[in-house]
């Protein structure tokens, strides 16, 4: 009896073991065709993009027999847009290449129209040109439309990156020059040759109703004791800088990557 019981419990699982076995062969079936699909839907979109792709660059090779071009890419999905289109446009044509304008692929690496004719249109211009050449050509017509639009400088923008390398050097640099242009030093003011050099560390606040920067508070490094005494005609000129309407800044300046809210001025 009790051999029995053993042999119908054996029994039962076996027939258990072989159901659930069925039933996992055919959702492994499902996940089969579904993964074959899948492999054929990207080989698809693969050969797509190669195949336009290669008809871009004979359309670029037979242009650029005629012309250069030059596109400036916008990174995809949300990057900033370029805001020195006229400048650009204009020291472009000083070497004979005509403006393309702006364009954006995308972030998941599917064909954008024309994408690849961009690309490889941009890639013969720099062989000819110089890639060097390009990007000091590209540099330079951003800094031309900060010279109209000083205000830029606090608004981070992906083609402004190279302003904020270096503990943001060149901006700061360039804010510098904004503040001597109209900056005079106290009638008295002693300039020492010294090595440890004197600055003030400002930082600002952003007002999203009035889109001002406006002061949050000074940080002084003025090593020099009698140059101590001019602080407050500092904070002073500093406050009249930030008054005026370089710190007024556009509607979307806070969208893409922030606002710059801290500069050094330097005293000599």
């Amino acid at each position: 009896m009790i051999l029995m019981k053993f042999y119908l419990i054996i029994f039962l699982f076996f027939m258990k073991a072989s159901v659930f076995g069925q039933i996992l062969s055919k959702e492994d079936s499902v996940n089969i065709i579904r993964e074959i699909e899948s492999r054929k839907w990207i080989k698809e979109r693969v050969d797509y993009r190669k195949r336009e792709c290669f008809n871009d660059s004979l359309l670029a090779v037979n242009d650029a027999k005629l012309i250069n071009k030059y596109f400036i890419n916008i990174a995809a999905p949300y990057g900033s847009d370029f805001p020195a289109r006229k400048e650009l446009e204009i020291a472009l044509k000083k070497l004979g290449i005509a403006w393309g304008g702006t364009w954006m692929g995308n972030c998941i690496g599917a064909y954008t129209p024309g994408s690849c004719y961009k690309t490889f249109m941009n890639e013969f211009t720099e062989e000819k040109f110089g890639r060097n050449v390009i990007n000091n050509l590209v540099k330079q017509s951003l800094l031309d439309y900060i010279n109209k639009n000083p205000s830029a400088i606090f608004e981070y923008n992906d083609h402004f990156d190279w302003l904020y390398e270096d503990d943001e050097a060149i901006a700061d640099n360039l804010i510098n020059r904004l503040f001597h242009e109209k900056f005079t030093y106290p009638r008295h003011y002693k300039t020492l040759l010294n090595p440890n050099p004197s600055f003030t560390k400002v930082y600002l606040i952003f007002d999203d109703i009035s889109h001002r920067l406006k002061l949050d508070h000074f940080e002084h490094q003025i090593g020099d004791a009698d140059k101590q005494k001019y602080i407050a005609y500092f904070e002073r000129k500093i406050g009249d800088f930030i008054n005026s309407p370089i710190f007024v800044l556009s509607e979307n300046a806070g969208h893409y990557n922030g606002i710059k809210t801290k500069f050094i001025i330097y005293y000599k």
